[in-house]
């Protein structure tokens, strides 16, 4: 019997199938009866159990109904939308839990983001577990600890993650997702940050597994490697990028890198927009810049490379250009 894609002895698709089939019967028909046949199924094997604890976080993962379905969950007057959930659900019993399908639900979720915070704000956030999360400029996570994974999913931003030793046994699964992928600490401390439709990760201790929102593709990323990835690809990987977590302390260090961008990272931690002309942006930029002023970063940029700063009314705009002389 293979590993599935929780580190778990995988279920056999007969045994998932029972599940499925439990799903809907119990949905059709609740009563007294079905339910006692149901609990003998469930408490014959130990894999009964597990298949129907996937059915439980898949129910939950969707926000249809609550995880308890032992309880009497399944005992809501029918409706055909109920029913397509728990086909829906149904079917990806059979799946494996991290294909497209289990993610695409898992990205469907309403949440609302449980830790966030406001343009040029940083912040740290211990969580249930121990585990540590610092959180850079405007940024949103979601936080679901239940009893067999520690989940968190960033909507956008940056984030430090130094997971903990989880105090339950057995120990949970520790995954941060974004839009594009799912990413499962192995014992680590690893920097994500996420923007329109990329995800940028680098491990600085440990290693951490990414599976592509897409489905397919898996990576291994060990520590002193990064690598950028969308929901349907990954980049080359490629060494850390030097004191890529600097901004915890406030500071932006940059090697050699484009003008524009070292801007749209400044940018990120002030309000309005913040550019250059095109003919300065491929420019390349080294040093270390304060994130908390970004006026004053600005201006060194432009002291150290002869430019000239225009500001737009209201601070709208900031624009770095060569001077008119040049």
């Amino acid at each position: 019997m293979g590993i599935d894609a929780a580190g778990e002895r995988a279920l056999s698709p007969r045994v998932l199938e029972q599940a499925a089939d439990w799903l809907m019967l119990l949905h059709e028909d609740g009563s007294a009866v079905q339910r006692a046949q149901w609990q003998r199924w469930h408490d014959a094997d130990p894999d009964h159990a597990r298949a129907w604890q996937r059915a439980e976080r898949l129910l939950a993962l969707s926000g249809q109904v609550p995880p308890a379905l032992a309880h009497g969950a399944l005992q809501r007057p029918a409706s055909p939308g109920r029913r397509a959930v728990l086909r829906s659900i149904a079917a990806l019993l059979i799946a494996p839990l991290g294909g497209w399908l289990a993610w695409r639900l898992y990205d469907g979720a309403a949440w609302d983001a449980s830790v966030r915070t406001a343009v040029g704000e940083r912040r740290r956030h211990m969580l249930d577990d121990g585990s540590v999360l610092q959180l850079d400029t405007d940024t949103a996570v979601d936080i679901a600890f239940d009893g067999h994974q520690r989940l968190l999913r960033l909507r956008h931003g940056q984030v430090l993650v130094e997971t903990a030793a989880d105090p339950r046994q057995p120990a949970r699964p520790f995954v941060l997702a974004s839009p594009a992928g799912r990413m499962r600490a192995l014992g680590t401390r690893f920097n994500v940050h996420h923007a329109e439709a990329t995800t940028a990760l680098a491990v600085l201790e440990g290693a951490v597994q990414v599976s592509l929102a897409a489905g397919g593709q898996q990576r291994v990323i060990d520590a002193g490697a990064q690598v950028r990835f969308s929901a349907d690809a990954f980049e080359r990987t490629q060494a850390i990028t030097p004191a890529i977590d600097a901004w915890r302390n406030g500071m932006l260090v940059v090697d050699a890198q484009p003008l524009r961008r070292v801007l749209e990272q400044l940018g990120r931690y002030q309000s309005g927009w913040l550019g250059c002309d095109d003919a300065i942006a491929a420019q390349p930029v080294s040093g270390a810049f304060p994130v908390d002023d970004p006026a004053r970063s600005v201006a060194m940029l432009a002291a150290v490379h002869h430019l000239q700063v225009q500001r737009g009314p209201a601070g709208l705009w900031t624009r770095l250009r060569l001077p008119a002389s040049r």
